[in-house]
């Protein structure tokens, strides 16, 4: 069998759980693959990579082909800090307006089409760019941020006249529920033929992200220097994520997929297929 791969999304909000391997805490034998979220996706679904956090509606629309690994998740329980429309409207007032969105999301840009089209019953045109506030609402009236550089714009616009709605509050507002962005998954063929590797590669990885939950002050000063932004912005945004899986969790991913398959973003509605479950 040839050496796992083992994908890794670059944004920051991915530290905890990658802290064990990052800081060698954790020993994995894998050859590590990072990338933002679309590429990974996208490597996954070529078979070009085995293990991968996946971006939710990305499952959505392959459930059938992985198998998700218990209790690892990217999620919010209310605002998460990295996800942002910047608009020098309301949004009320975005109707018949045009909306910019990133190329390197896909669950973020289907909730923010359920956010506008199913809760505030607006409709918009939307085009695609490269992440650059400035340029996106120079082509459009609001521009969607993900990760880093949406944390980024928001230091730099908090205090300005735009208003920057957080999507995680926003669904949290509206449904009642928590969030999930993305979630590990591997690969179903490789896992049916090797339980015992996927039963390894998931502790260790449950392990990683343990220890990580216990830095967040560490990581927060590590994403301050690097990124430039306040440690105070840092450690709050961290805190502000959540990284489990469990039914609360699955309930608010299992909403999420039925509103994408009720406006069409899903032409099936997926079930979570959790390795170790059994089918109901």
């Amino acid at each position: 069998m040839k050496k796992l791969q083992l994908g890794i999304v670059e944004y920051i909000n991915c530290w905890p759980v990658h802290y064990g391997l990052d800081y060698e805490k954790v020993d994995v034998d894998a050859d590590i693959i990072a990338g933002p979220p679309a590429e990974l996706n996208k490597k996954f679904l070529r078979g070009e990579i085995d293990i991968t956090p996946i971006s939710a509606i990305e499952y959505a629309r392959n459930f059938d082909d992985c198998y998700i690994l218990p209790n690892l998740a990217i999620a919010s329980d209310g605002p998460v800090g990295s996800l942002f429309l910047f608009s020098e409207l309301e949004i009320e007032e975005l109707n018949g307006k045009r909306v910019a969105l990133p190329k390197d999301s896909r669950t973020t840009v289907a909730l923010l089409k359920i956010l506008l089209k199913r809760y505030h019953q607006v409709d918009v045109d939307y085009i695609t760019c490269e992440q650059d506030l400035d340029h996106m609402l120079d082509v459009a009236d609001a521009a969607l941020l993900i990760g880093d550089l949406a944390l980024d714009g928001y230091v730099e616009h908090v205090d300005s006249n735009l208003n920057i709605t957080d999507l995680g509050k926003a669904w949290k507002e509206f449904t009642g529920l928590k969030m999930v962005y993305a979630i590990w998954v591997i690969r179903k063929e490789l896992a049916e033929k090797n339980s015992g590797l996927v039963d390894e590669i998931s502790k260790k990885l449950l392990k990683s992200k343990k220890l990580g939950l216990q830095q967040f002050e560490l990581l927060a000063k590590r994403a301050a220097k690097e990124m430039e932004i306040p440690y105070d912005i840092a450690l709050r945004y961290f805190k502000s994520l959540r990284y489990d899986f469990d039914e609360g969790y699955q309930e608010g991913v299992m909403k999420y997929f039925t509103d994408a398959y009720e406006l069409g973003l899903v032409e099936e509605m997926p079930k979570l297929n959790i390795w170790g479950e059994d089918d109901e």
